[in-house]
């Protein structure tokens, strides 16, 4: 585990933001979220549930988390983003650059510079969700900034 909390029996890590629980083995960086990157803190077994609970109770699904988590998808698969995590070979670890880089997809798709397609309706067919650079070079720019930034902490 790459961070500073010891993992104990009986204890989850919370994210606030995707209003989740996570076993400690199953973050790679027990201070940050494996979906948003996030600050996450420990919480007791029971209160985990209760939070879980309540979160599902109370808030409606997070759908630009899961849009995020589908653009993330899309650029990763085949191991692309391991691919451009060990060409560019940022001082950070992999689940912040895969974080950094859909923040940077999700940005240049906003400011127009990036096209994300997605079907309608959902499809086997893995060539029908891509991401289109309408900029590559501004593209390539702006990742290696991305890979240059030094680790900091939201």
């Amino acid at each position: 585990m790459s961070g500073n909390r010891e993992s104990s029996p009986g204890t989850y890590l919370w994210c606030d933001q995707c209003r989740r629980s996570f076993r400690h083995e199953d973050a790679a960086d027990v201070d940050r979220c494996p979906i948003c990157a996030s600050a996450m803190e420990p919480t007791g077994k029971m209160n985990a549930i209760l939070r879980g609970l309540m979160a599902n109770e109370l808030v409606a699904s997070d759908v630009a988390t899961k849009h995020r988590q589908i653009i993330r998808l899309i650029w990763t698969r085949n191991g692309q983003g391991e691919q451009y995590y060990r060409l560019l070979n940022p001082a950070m670890p992999y689940n912040r650059f895969e974080a950094r880089v859909t923040d940077l997809i999700c940005r240049g798709s906003s400011e127009g510079w990036i096209e994300i397609v997605i079907p309608a309706a959902p499809s086997s067919d893995e060539r029908h969700y891509r991401i289109d650079f309408t900029d590559e070079d501004r593209f390539l720019r702006e990742l290696a900034a991305v890979a240059a930034e030094p680790a900091k902490r939201k």
